[in-house]
């Protein structure tokens, strides 16, 4: 569990500064300051988690945050495709295509091991 911490909290800090950045010529990575500084945000509780005693914890929230983080951009992508046909343009998923998206089933095995953790509680 620490690897993959330590390797979602680089992917993830890496991506967030390449966003607020706007590095140029970065597929996927477009200039958004907002999502880079969440990025950032979430790469935060990962090193927490890699710098403190209970590493399990930090994992399960920043892979949660991550998949919200994920599923908010599908949102966007689904909003922009239903806005194109009302309107009545050509509809183009892959303007809209982001790496927070692709990033999303990285974030399954925290979520899953919170759930579990989550059932393993008294009622």
């Amino acid at each position: 569990m620490r690897l993959y911490s330590s390797l979602l909290f680089v992917l993830t800090l890496t991506i967030g500064v390449i966003e607020v950045l706007g590095i140029p010529e970065v597929f996927l990575i477009p200039r958004d300051v907002f999502g880079g500084f969440v990025l950032i945000v979430i790469s935060a509780v990962f090193l927490r988690g890699l710098t403190s005693g209970e590493i399990e914890p930090y994992f399960c929230f920043g892979s949660l945050l991550l998949a919200v983080f994920g599923i908010l951009y599908i949102l966007v992508l689904i909003a922009n495709c239903i806005d194109a046909l009302i309107v009545g343009e050509e509809i183009t998923p892959l303007n809209d295509l982001r790496v927070e998206i692709l990033m999303l089933p990285l974030s399954f095995p925290g979520v899953i091991l919170m759930n579990k953790r989550r059932k393993e509680l008294a009622p």
